[in-house]
C-alpha cells in the first residue's frame, strides 16, 4: 500500500471515529429533557380503581420531546409484552422498571440503558416485584411479593445491589408495602397498608435504606388514598396524588413539606373537575400531571401551575390509551448515602426502650393517662410474648429478637387494657431504638432524662427465649448510654 493511500485511510477513520463520538453525542443531548411515561391500554385501567399500586398488562414505556410532543413519541420498550413504572437513575443514563417480557411472565425489574435502549433484568424471584427505586452506591430498593403463612398476602421491601448480589429483606410486618421515593436526606418512603390481624389504614411510612426507624410520615385526611409516585423537590416540597374513597373517587393533588410532613398538607384540585393520576415536579412553577378531565375521557399529559392551580397545557392524549407516571430524563442530585455500621447482621438481638408508657396523644388531659398503666404486653403473630413490668416513670427497656414483628398494649395492675395496640414493630440485628410514649405525639421530643429501666439488664422478648448472648449485656448498655 503507498503512503497517498495509507494517508487517506486513516483520515477516513479518524472522520469515521468522530461522527460516532459526534452522533453519540447527540442522542445523548436528545434524551436530555425529554419525558418518559407508561402508555397503557384504555381497557387495562379502571379509573375508579382503588388499589394502591398497579402494574399494567400490554403497558409501554414511551418518550416524548415535550416540544414536539404530538407525534414523536418512541416506544423504547417493543420487545415487551408489558413495561411501567419508570424510574431514572441519578445521572439520568438508565431507568428502572418493572416488565413482562412475555404474557403470562411474573412481573420482574428490569434496567435499562438509555443510550443503547438496551434492557437487562435485574430480579429473578419466583414471585413478582413492583415498584423499583435507585439507592446510592449503585443499589435499588423495590417491592416482592412474600408467601402467605397465614396472614393474608403480604409484600416486603428488599434492597439489592445493582448487580444482583447482597439481596437484603428491610421490612417485617405482615403489610403490604410499595416504594414511593428516595427522599433527600437518604430515606426511602413507602407506602403501607396492615392486612394482619386486621385491614388498616394505608400510610406513608419513612425508612432508612437498612431497615431501621421505621416511623409514620403521612397519612391520607378521611380515609383517602395516597398515590405510590411521590415526587420531592429540592426545596423539600412533596408532591403527589391524593384520592378520596368516597362517592366520587376523585383524584387530587397534594403537596407536604419534607420539615412537617404531617401537619403541611395543601390541597391545589379541589376545585377543578377531574382526576389527577401522576405528578411531575418540572419546576418551582410548573408540573407536569397526568390527567383525566371526566370520565369518558382518558388520561393524557398536560402541564399544571402551581401558582394559578389550574391545568394549563395539554401535551399529549390518546382516546386509546392512558398516559401515566412520567418522569424526566434530566440528572439530578443523588440522596444521601445513610450510615449502615449501626447493623451487626450476625448479631441475634436489638433493643428498644421507652421513656413512659403513660405519655399519649390519645388524651386530651396534657398527655396523661386518666388511669395508669403499669405494664406492657407484647404481641407476636401469633403468640403473646411476654408481659413485663415498667418502672416507676413508665419506662421499659427490651432485648428483642431480631426481625421479629410485635406490638406493645399496655395493662393497669388487673391486666386491664388501658391503651390498644401499637402499630407493627421491629428491630434490626443490633438496632437500638427509643420512643417518648405510647400512641405519642409523633413530633414530641423526648425529655433530656435517663429513664429508669436503663438502668436495669433489658428484658428478653420472647421471655421464654435463652438468651445466649449473655456475656455482651454490659456492651450493649454501654452503647445505649452513649
Amino acid at each position: 500500500m503507498n503512503i497517498k493511500k495509507s494517508i487517506i485511510l486513516v483520515f477516513f477513520f479518524i472522520a469515521v471515529i468522530i461522527t460516532g463520538i459526534y452522533l453519540a453525542s447527540c442522542t445523548d443531548q436528545l434524551s436530555k429533557g425529554m419525558i418518559i411515561f407508561a402508555r397503557v391500554p384504555v381497557d387495562n385501567f379502571n379509573l375508579n380503581d382503588e388499589n394502591i399500586c398497579h402494574n399494567f398488562p400490554g403497558s409501554s414505556l414511551m418518550i416524548i420531546n415535550p416540544a414536539e410532543s404530538a407525534g414523536s413519541e418512541i416506544n423504547l420498550t417493543p420487545d415487551f409484552y408489558s413495561a411501567c413504572f419508570p424510574q431514572i437513575s441519578y445521572d439520568a443514563k438508565h431507568l428502572l422498571f418493572t416488565g413482562q417480557k412475555n404474557k403470562n411472565d411474573l412481573w420482574q425489574v428490569w434496567e435499562m440503558d438509555l443510550k443503547k435502549k438496551k434492557s437487562r433484568k435485574v430480579t429473578d424471584f419466583k414471585e413478582s416485584c413492583f415498584t423499583p427505586a435507585y439507592l446510592p452506591g449503585e443499589q435499588l430498593v423495590f417491592s416482592r411479593e412474600m408467601p402467605d403463612t397465614g396472614t393474608g398476602p403480604s409484600r416486603a421491601l428488599f434492597t439489592m445491589n445493582l448487580d444482583g448480589s447482597n439481596l437484603q429483606q428491610i421490612t417485617f410486618h405482615p403489610h403490604i408495602n410499595y416504594v414511593q421515593t428516595i427522599l433527600r436526606d437518604g430515606r426511602i418512603l413507602m407506602l403501607s397498608k396492615q392486612i394482619f390481624p386486621k385491614i388498616g389504614e394505608i400510610k406513608t411510612l419513612a425508612i432508612r435504606p437498612n431497615g431501621t426507624k421505621a416511623e409514620i410520615f403521612y397519612k391520607a385526611i378521611k380515609g383517602g388514598i395516597t398515590g405510590v409516585r411521590v415526587r420531592e423537590t429540592e426545596t423539600g416540597m412533596i408532591y403527589f396524588t391524593e384520592q378520596d374513597t368516597g362517592q366520587l373517587k376523585k383524584r387530587d393533588i397534594v403537596s407536604i413539606h419534607q420539615n412537617r410532613p404531617l401537619h403541611t398538607r395543601v390541597s391545589y384540585t379541589e376545585d377543578i373537575a377531574g382526576s389527577f393520576y401522576s405528578v411531575l415536579p418540572v419546576s418551582t412553577k410548573e408540573l407536569i400531571v397526568s390527567f383525566c378531565p371526566s370520565g369518558d375521557q382518558t388520561i393524557g399529559l398536560y402541564t399544571f401551575s402551581i401558582d394559578e392551580k389550574s391545568v394549563e397545557e395539554s401535551l399529549l392524549s390518546n382516546s386509546k390509551y392512558h398516559f401515566l407516571d412520567p418522569v424526566l430524563v434530566k440528572p439530578y442530585e443523588r440522596p444521601r448515602n445513610l450510615p449502615t455500621k449501626e447493623l451487626m447482621l450476625s448479631y441475634p438481638t436489638g433493643l428498644i426502650v421507652c421513656q413512659d408508657i403513660n405519655l399519649t396523644a390519645l388524651t386530651g388531659n396534657k398527655g396523661e393517662s386518666m388511669h395508669k398503666a403499669t405494664k406492657i404486653e407484647v404481641l407476636g403473630m401469633d403468640k403473646n410474648l411476654g408481659i413485663v413490668p415498667v418502672e416507676e416513670d413508665g419506662s421499659f427497656f427490651l432485648k428483642v429478637t431480631a426481625d421479629l414483628p410485635f406490638r406493645i398494649r399496655t395493662l393497669d395492675d388487673n391486666n386491664k387494657v388501658i391503651f390498644s395496640s401499637s402499630d407493627w414493630i421491629w428491630v434490626r440485628p443490633f438496632e437500638r431504638r427509643g420512643c417518648v410514649g405510647c400512641h405519642e405525639d409523633h413530633e414530641l421530643v423526648p425529655q433530656n432524662i435517663v429513664p429508669l429501666a436503663v438502668n436495669e439488664w433489658p428484658v428478653l422478648i420472647p421471655v421464654d427465649t435463652i438468651d445466649l448472648h449473655e456475656k455482651r449485656k454490659t456492651f450493649e448498655l454501654g452503647d445505649m448510654h452513649e
